[in-house]
């Protein structure tokens, strides 16, 4: 069997001189492509100044502001309690100590479903306000990249969140080129985006 491998290698090697000369000498090269590069862009410094974005965003926040407020003064009325059960338990008798347990466990029962339903309210409310502004800005993106010839933009963020870069050359983070640019394309009402830095 190894005889037969060899024997076929043999003539595939054999035979291909003489493929090469049938093809014509002046065989025309594809043309060379455009040096396509790679960047880099932070998506958390997106997040944070680009005006559009940060103007939803702060909007989210002042809208939900009551709520948040409500749960964290919950919860320090939950913490006040345990507080009481843990410093007292030892001069109250045990029914009062059981009746404030059972208290506390209803209050914290409360407390997760009202997280629970804010956090879902907010995610639901913040995707639907967020997407026509996400879908602007990839758009954007990808008008940006093709001026600058760039092929692929990987995202810091992400990358550092996955330990998935070791190292970078700071020359090829286009992040605050790209803010500088959405901004000054898409000016928001209202918001200041923070200054691009060099």
């Amino acid at each position: 069997m190894n005889i037969k491998i060899v024997l076929t290698a043999f003539v595939l090697v054999a035979a291909a001189p003489s493929v090469f000369a049938q093809q014509p000498a002046t065989q025309a090269k594809p043309p060379a492509a455009a040096a396509k590069r790679f960047a880099l862009i932070n998506s958390g410094v997106l997040q944070e100044q680009i005006g559009e974005y940060k103007a939803k965003i702060d909007e989210l926040n002042r809208r939900y502001e009551p709520q948040v407020k409500g749960l964290q003064d919950q919860a320090d009325r939950i913490n006040a309690l345990e507080t009481t059960i843990k410093s007292q338990s030892n001069v109250l008798t045990p029914a009062r100590v059981a009746e404030m347990t059972e208290q506390l466990a209803q209050m914290k029962r409360e407390y997760q479903r009202k997280a629970e339903d804010l956090q879902a309210e907010g995610e639901r409310t913040k995707n639907q306000a967020l997407e026509p502004v996400k879908k602007k800005m990839g758009a954007f993106m990808q008008d940006f990249a093709a001026k600058r010839g760039i092929a692929v933009m990987i995202d810091l963020a992400a990358a550092f969140e996955s330990n998935n870069i070791i190292w970078y050359d700071t020359r090829v983070d286009v992040t605050q080129e790209f803010v500088a640019e959405y901004n000054k394309a898409n000016p928001s009402a209202g918001h200041t985006a923070a200054p691009a830095k060099p």
